[in-house]
């Protein structure tokens, strides 16, 4: 009995991966040095987060600089994933919540949301990492074609959709 060589394993995990995230509609990338931004949540105070970070993610992060580098590399992956950067969207439009085990999840707002509903997006994929004084995150939009989109701020009046 012969084994099947580690490249071709490899190759079924990579198409397996690439099948169940539907078809990508778009994929960002950002990279934040923390210690520029720890010195600009110092200088800036309480509104200089207020402006850039949901009530949420602050409570998440605990308003730690590593942290909310991490939330905004992911904000500005998602916006780059829309086509759409500051400037187009307001940065609490775009939302990184942290789960209960701790990972990133994308939750839109106002104009991010009406962009993705535009470009059918249904889902995200979205990865945060902190190391040696960087952070960085990678967003993946995907759409699945024959899905209706349903704003769950109609059925929840949360205003929450698309994480």
């Amino acid at each position: 009995m012969t084994s099947q060589p580690p490249i071709g394993a490899l190759a079924s995990v990579w198409q397996a991966s690439i099948e169940a995230m539907d078809q990508a509609s778009g994929v960002g990338i950002d990279l934040v040095e923390v210690e520029p931004l720890r010195q600009l949540l110092a200088a800036g105070g309480r509104s200089f987060v207020d402006a850039a970070w949901t009530a949420r993610e602050q409570r998440d992060t605990n308003r730690q600089a590593e942290a909310l580098a991490g939330k905004w590399a992911a904000k500005e992956a998602v916006m780059k994933a829309l086509q759409h950067g500051i400037g187009d969207l307001d940065p609490r439009d775009v939302e990184i919540v942290t789960t209960p085990i701790g990972a990133p999840r994308v939750e839109l707002h106002r104009g991010a949301l009406s962009i993705a509903k535009r470009h059918r997006i249904t889902a995200w994929h979205l990865s945060v990492t902190h190391e040696g004084g960087w952070a960085a995150a990678i967003a993946i939009a995907s759409f699945q074609p024959h899905l209706k989109l349903v704003d769950s701020a109609a059925t929840t009046n949360e205003g929450r959709s698309l994480g």
